[in-house]
């Protein structure tokens, strides 16, 4: 076994070239650098090249960092107009999505593995959403006719914390504690209090980050004032993770908040710090899922229950796009591309050290089962999306444009045909 230091240090470096590497194979390829990362992990963890006790003591503090961080850059490029434009919809296929899959995720675990129901809705809700971090990155890289591009980017943003909210009132009701609310209440006071607070910190720090422009560091300050909003937030007893999105949100959208709430100037962050936030969010968000991939445990039982649920979770998908886009004129490929867009990732891979940490028996299982669907589902979407966007979105598109192109020639050329015809009057009653 390597010695824990300069092994630790080894493994960043390896993460981060295989992530830089695995980013370059995704632009070719459709198949996320997740794959490879897992990979990584899962090979070091086998042959007993790290202590895997050593990361499974760091568990708490490697899943609230990774939260935080990447929530926090998920509102720091989303664009808020674009945001509410898409939000009704977005949020109907987040819901049902959510709850489609919560649900067949339970019903296969208490068949399958034999969990209550509680322990089985758990489960469900760490998988119940989609992966925000490769949806967004794959819709990005879709044709700009796609409806559907920031349908699928928002729903995957807003079943992210609905995720851990929901994970987490599970957790209280599961685990015996002096908290007598109910899981709803839970549920909805986790919410307001992580959006308020993030808002409010988010308008204030944003003024002050226009004072400190031209001062070193206005960054690592920024990254300050994040830890210390996620941990004021769940001493309040909100979520951490909401405040951290929303506290993005205001810096990532200062001109139109300045707008909102009529202030003196409009307030912009640094572009620079969008780019240092990014480049922090490639490095923990890589060397997450290779610690994934060090703390499983597989076995062939595991596998087979793990591709069952990935199973059940893409026929939810199915059904929830179906019903959510009642009423949206889509193309059948715009349909089978959102249907494919059914990766599960980092929230599910942080959220499934949630059992271990508040000590829930059979905790290790959790991790090793959502290990194989994070895998079954990301490799699934990176065939439905390679399938029906090249061979479908690239073929039928054209084909489409040329028939609206005829029908525009004919009617010009009708109109022209009148208008001739119309001056050849006008001469003749001229001459008469």
């Amino acid at each position: 076994m390597i010695e824990n230091a300069v092994g630790i240090l080894l493994l960043f470096g390896i993460t981060i070239a295989l992530g830089y590497i695995g980013s370059l194979i995704f632009r070719k390829t459709k198949i996320p650098d997740i794959v490879w990362l897992m990979l990584f992990g899962l090979v070091v963890s086998s042959f007993g090249l790290m202590d895997r006790a050593l990361f499974l003591s760091a568990s708490p503090l490697l899943a609230a960092l990774a939260l935080l961080i990447i929530l926090f850059d998920a509102g720091l490029n989303m664009d808020f107009y674009q945001m509410i434009h898409g939000f009704s919809r977005s949020f109907i296929l987040a819901i049902l999505g959510f709850v489609f899959s919560m649900v067949a995720t339970a019903l296969m675990s208490m068949w399958l593995l034999q969990f209550d129901l509680l322990h089985g809705l758990l489960l469900g809700a760490i998988l119940g959403g989609t992966s925000s971090a490769i949806v967004i990155t794959i819709a990005g890289m879709l044709h700009d006719g796609y409806k559907t591009k920031t349908l699928v980017s928002l729903e995957s943003i807003i079943t992210d914390p609905l995720c851990i909210a929901v994970a987490i009132a599970l957790i209280n009701v599961i685990v015996p504690s002096t908290n007598t609310y109910s899981p709803i209440h839970g549920i909805l006071s986790s919410f307001s209090i992580g959006a308020v607070l993030g808002l409010i910190v988010g308008v204030i720090w944003l003024r002050l980050l226009d004072k400190l422009q031209g001062k070193p560091f206005d960054y690592m300050l920024t990254l300050a004032v994040v830890f210390l909003l996620y941990a004021g937030a769940e001493f309040s007893g909100g979520s951490g993770a909401i405040a951290a999105l929303l506290f993005g949100l205001v810096l990532g959208n200062g001109k139109t908040f300045s707008k909102i709430l009529k202030m003196s100037k409009e307030y912009n962050v640094n572009p620079l710090l969008k780019t240092f936030q990014s480049e922090i969010s490639f490095f923990i968000r890589s060397f997450f899922f290779v610690y994934l991939g060090l703390i499983v445990v597989i076995s062939p039982q595991y596998i087979l229950y793990g591709l069952a649920i990935a199973a059940a979770l893409i026929v939810a998908r199915l059904i929830a796009v179906r019903v959510s886009t009642i009423g949206m004129h889509l193309s059948r490929n715009e349909k089978n591309i959102m249907t494919g867009m059914a990766p599960r990732g980092l929230a599910a891979a942080v959220l499934a050290q949630l059992p271990i940490t508040y000590g829930i028996p059979g905790a290790e299982v959790f991790s090793s089962i959502i290990f194989v669907v994070i895998f079954a589902t990301v490799i699934y979407t990176s065939i439905a999306v390679k399938l029906f966007y090249k061979e479908g979105y690239e073929k039928e598109k054209p084909a489409k444009t040329s028939k609206k192109m005829e029908k525009e020639v004919k009617k010009l050329a009708e109109e022209e045909s009148e208008f001739r015809a119309l001056n050849k009057t006008k001469r003749r009653k001229k001459r008469r």
